[in-house]
């Protein structure tokens, strides 16, 4: 296969160059091709299992940077090379040989590497060649989490992997994760089904990144139709480290030590900007002044002689506080003070591993302490993991195992939502510049009083704490039987305990007045305790056979049987009036309120089967199925069969194609149908109607008296939805095996979609659903890789990958319950989920007069226009600005105007290895996006004084008669002039460094003496750079999500915890 590409290459060697590749030339003082040996120096020719030499060859003693290549006639000559020594020669397309040199002259003999062609892929219920696959299966292996600050595993796999979709509420550490494969696949939203070494775990945030051996992500139907009813919105398999048979014992220990600090945060403006910022919008909204003239000057001259206090006793009434309370004229830079600059994280984590002829194990114990951002009350994350896995051979045909993990996460963060009625990450956005945090005797400052929102880093220090701890118990028994040569039957049982015990401390604040009272905040105290308990049971039962016949014809088949429970207790107890503020002790406190108690349970079972034929590895063909059944349906519509069928064809096999091999390794072609089910139900017995009470307008006994309302309607004929999937897909690896490519388009048809029925209002009661509506996604995705080597880089050689991943799906409605295609309800028939309708941003008014004539034409949306408001384009010419009847085909101005779909996601992954150092480039982003901020963040200016989010760009940027030409409307709170529109629709499209890390390994040479087989040091940094069109103090992770419907979820207040950059450095070393 190599001699057409050993042509090209020594044609590209005398130019001095070859495809990716520069060739030095050999060793002048080698003239005589038998090879004559040398003083000091060790000779040889490499050449391949069909005689031709091979040029450039890396030829290294074994843990050195010692090395050379070969030259035009596949010869080497080494120095400094002593009897004993092993030598490393390695080629693109070869496998790596070692050699010991005993001072003759070498006859090195390569083979080709079929690695690539033997890649085993892991796959429901077990493993396939990567050549063999006919469905569309992706894998990432552990490299991609090595070396890496990651908090949890989803951030490791972020990007890594086309279409899967990953994101996080928020940068919080514990934050939730959503994921998903290929897109929304039903309007009722739903996640992957993550599976780890077989089992389902709802919470990857628990496991210890360095564990993972490898991940499988199951796409299309064919792939995951073993897993049925779960599987609708793809399969992640994780796959443990484990230990090896006759593998001799290895210890590792790997560490990392970072800083993480906030991305893209505003800066605060100075008080007595802010102040009259704020009077100008109030002004144009109302016509007066909110802060007063003493205020500002209160302010300006505290910022001329800071000397001067910031808090003094208030004798002048609403002109800064209340009477008697502390008057403030501060100037704080709330983001600035609330946040730390760097937040430590720390991990540990050591190993062992090892196996004899009939046993292997792998034990790990890992520790992860982690300083959260906030500087006041400061915040505290823990994890502590630790696994064993332990598998024997006891008979030649019975091998058992067993596999243990145990998981535990803290987190310990102040309770200020006792205080406040948003999350404190919102509330610093929108806390007052001229609010102090200290009074002058060191006290906090604004923690209670009026006229002001509060210090929310005071509150934040004095809070009382939430914890939550998690503990995640698994324990999983397994066996292997092999009755006879190509028989395997293989069944485990796994059960989980998790609990989760949440303790809320509502502890009374307070604010020393001037007076020397206090005045308090949060009374009366009190603690809440909340204790989860979740019971996870499963069963797994399968025999694989495969068996082949002459050589040409190989079938396999397997069979199994699953069935899953998890039961799930909540407790929840709260006492109020603490007997001591300090002690939030449920048994100390002088009221118990009533405890409630929660208890559900639901259960799946199924069967499922594959068959797998192919014909010289040539025609490849494979059917797969379960007939599954669920509890969270009733009698008689819990059971639905999913069957999915896939074909392959390795044209790179056929005679014909014989020309091409030079280039060629494999050419594949494949596709696939079958469907999945999806179970989509509100808890777990919707079937069941229920009660609920209501307070009555009624007295009875002196007191006002609650009543049961009339019971919901039960979802009787629901049952699952159906998910159909067609892929086609193609595979090649080529130049023997420097690129390699997948190519997969899809279309995903998802029928019978659970909506809300409507019932007339005079039946009086709610509830009821049924299977009513459909939805089509269409996408794509396409994987390309280069792996390559430059033979001479300061003489040594430098081996590189290139990796690019693409992707790209829509959906559409194609059936829905709204006959007249109305815009009030959620979906109708041709809609393209995530659209964004708005109206035709037309300028700005001019003048008074242009105002005026905008009160009658636009008075749809308001009756009220200034100069600098937003003028909307009249796109359908009636002279007047509305949405007419709101339905489409008439829906007056308004019109689709963009998309919240991201599209055309892409990563970018760069490698590269020379004598010892490793660094990999990771980028990632989305090439287009279209996000509308109904936010105060984006607005600045947006619902009152309470709730303002001001920055510099607000300020530099709002339209006045002095700047006319300003991206933002006129200052005011009115939202007349920020309805959904293209002027301020948001271009969500970036690219992201998400990862930058540098290695370097200790030559063996200077590690062996002291028993360590490898030493690396690394430093790593993540999200260290991004561009975007979006708003510049908005994080592109911060849009990320979406809703069921497709709609984009930005917090309604604009900000959350927030994400990060992290600098970290580490080593790992295993002995």
């Amino acid at each position: 296969m190599l001699k057409r590409l050993k042509s090209v290459s020594m044609m590209l060697f005398l130019m001095g160059a070859s495809t990716g590749a520069a060739y030095a030339v050999s060793n002048p003082g080698i003239t005589d091709v038998k090879i004559a040996q040398q003083d000091g120096a060790c000779t040889g020719i490499v050449k391949d299992a069909t005689g031709e030499t091979v040029i450039g060859a890396s030829v290294v003693v074994k843990g050195t940077t010692n090395g050379t290549i070969t030259g035009i006639d596949g010869d080497f000559s080494l120095s400094n090379v002593k009897k004993g020594d092993i030598l490393q020669i390695s080629f693109v397309g070869y496998i790596t040989q070692e050699v010991k040199w005993n001072g003759t002259p070498l006859n090195i003999i390569l083979k080709d590497d079929t690695q690539t062609l033997e890649e085993v892929v892991v796959v429901g219920y077990g493993t396939q060649k990567k050549v063999n696959l006919t469905g569309a299966v992706a894998m990432a292996e552990s490299d991609v989490l090595e070396d890496r600050p990651i908090a949890n595993l989803a951030q490791g796999l972020q990007g890594a992997i086309p279409n899967l979709n990953i994101s996080f509420a928020n940068g919080n550490p514990n934050s939730s994760t959503s994921i998903n494969v290929r897109g929304l696949a039903s309007l009722n939203g739903g996640s992957a089904l993550i599976l780890v070494d077989g089992v389902e775990t709802n919470d990857i945030s628990l496991l210890n990144p360095q564990d993972i051996e490898s991940i499988s992500v199951l796409k299309d139907a064919s792939s995951a139709a073993v897993y049925g009813a779960r599987a609708a919105f793809g399969v992640v398999l994780i796959t443990t480290k484990k230990g090896k048979k006759g593998e001799k014992v290895t210890f590792n220990y790997n560490n990392n030590f970072s800083w993480s600090a906030p991305s893209r945060m505003a800066k605060g403006l100075p008080a007595d900007q802010w102040l009259r910022a704020m009077n100008v919008e109030s002004n144009n909204t109302s016509g007066t002044q909110y802060w007063s003239d003493e205020l500002i000057a209160a302010e300006e001259e505290r910022m001329k002689d800071p000397s001067l206090p910031t808090a003094w006793e208030n004798t002048q009434g609403n002109k800064f506080t209340a009477n008697g309370e502390w008057a403030y004229a501060g100037n704080t830079d709330w983001l600035d003070v609330l946040f730390n600059d760097a937040a430590f994280m720390q991990q540990h984590n050591a190993s062992v591993r090892g196996g004899s002829e009939k046993t292997s194990y792998y034990g790990s114990v890992g520790y992860k302490g982690q300083d959260g951002l906030l500087a006041y009350g400061t915040d505290h994350f823990k994890r502590i993991n630790m696994s064993f896995n332990f598998n024997t051979q006891l008979t030649n045909w019975l091998e058992i195992g067993l596999n243990v993990k145990y998981n535990r996460s803290e987190a310990n963060e102040p309770n200020s939502n006792f205080y406040t009625s948003e999350d404190p990450y919102y509330e610093v956005y929108r806390s007052m510049p001229f609010i102090p945090v200290y009074l002058p005797d060191g006290d906090f400052a604004g923690v209670a009083g009026s006229n002001f929102n509060f210090n929310i880093a005071g509150m934040l220090a004095q809070a009382g704490r939430t914890k939550n701890v998690y503990d995640d118990i698994w324990y999983t028994g397994s066996f292997k039987l092999t009755p006879f040569k190509g028989l395997t039957v293989r069944g485990d049982y796994t059960g989980n305990r998790y609990f989760r015990t949440t303790r809320a401390h509502e502890k009374t604040i307070y604010q020393k007045q001037p007076d020397g009272t206090s005045m308090s905040k949060g009374d009366p105290n009190g603690v809440s305790l909340k204790k989860y308990d979740d019971t996870y049971e499963a069963l797994n039962l399968w025999a694989d056979y495969k068996k082949s016949f002459n050589d040409k014809h190989n079938l396999g088949v397997m069979v199994g049987y699953n069935q899953e429970s998890k039961k799930t207790t909540k407790l929840s107890v709260s006492t109020s009036n603490l007997f001591d503020n300090n002690f939030p002790v449920t048994d100390l406190a002088s009221t118990y309120n009533m405890p409630s108690e929660e208890a559900t349970i639901w259960a799946v079972q199924g069967a499922f089967f594959r068959l797998n034929y192919d014909y010289m590895q040539k025609y490849l063909l494979e059917v797969n199925g379960r007939y599954d059944g669920s509890s969270k349906y009733m009698s008689g519509d819990r059971w639905g069969f999913f069957p999915s069928v896939s074909a392959g064809w390795r044209i790179s096999e056929e005679s014909f194609f014989e020309p091409a091999r030079n280039i060629f390794d494999n050419l594949k072609v494949r596709a696939s149908y079958g469907s999945l089910g999806n179970q989509v139900t509100d808890g777990n017995f919707q079937y069941l109607s229920f009660l609920t009470s209501e307070s009555l307008a009624y007295l009875m006994n002196g007191g006002i008296i609650s009543g049961l309302k009339a019971p919901t309607l039960a979802s009787t004929n629901i049952t699952w939805e159906k998910v159909y999937t067609t892929n086609i897909g193609l595979d090649w690896t080529m130049l023997n095996g420097r690129f390699t490519g997948s190519f997969d388009y899809y279309i995903r048809d998802t029928k019978g979609m659970v909506v809300n029925k409507t019932y007339p209002a005079v039946l009086g009661t709610t509830g009821g659903k049924e299977n009513l509506a459909d939805m089509r996604t269409k996408g794509m995705e396409l994987s390309l890789t280069w792996n390559d080597q430059i033979k001479d880089v300061a003489g040594s050689p430098l081996d590189y990958s290139i990796s690019i991943g693409i992707s790209d799906n829509t959906s559409e409605i194609t059936k829905y319950d709204n006959p007249t295609l109305s815009l009030d309800e959620t979906h109708y028939q041709g809609k393209k989920i995530g659209e964004i309708w708005g109206y035709v941003t037309d300028g700005f008014i001019k003048d008074e007069a242009e105002a005026q004539e905008m009160a009658n034409k636009q008075a749809f949306i308001s009756t009220t226009w200034k100069p600098g408001d937003i003028r909307y384009a009249d796109l359908n010419g009636d002279g007047k600005i509305d949405r007419g009847n709101n339905r489409v085909g008439d829906s007056g101005d308004k019109k689709v105007i963009g998309n919240t779909t991201p599209r055309y996601n892409f990563n970018l992954n760069l490698s590269g290895s020379w004598k010892g150092f490793d660094l990999r480039l990771f980028f990632q982003g989305t090439m287009k996006r279209d996000v509308w901020l109904d936010s105060p963040v984006f607005w600045g200016y947006k619902t009152g004084i309470w709730w303002a989010n001001l920055n510099d760009y607000i300020i530099d940027n709002s339209w006045s008669e002095t700047n006319t030409n300003a991206y933002y409307p006129i200052p005011t709170w009115s939202d007349r002039s920020k309805q959904t529109q293209t002027k301020y629709l948001q271009n969500g499209a970036f690219i992201r460094l998400k990862d930058v890390t540098l290695s370097y390994t200790i030559p063996k040479a200077l590690i062996n003496k002291y028993g360590i087989g490898q030493l690396k040091v690394f430093v790593s940094g993540q999200n260290l750079w991004e561009a975007t069109g979006l708003y510049k103090y908005l994080d592109p992770d911060a849009v990320g999500r979406r809703d069921n419907n497709g709609n984009l979820k930005v917090d309604d207040n604009g900000s959350v915890y927030p994400f990060t950059r992290s600098y970290s450095f580490g080593i790992n070393v295993t002995f």
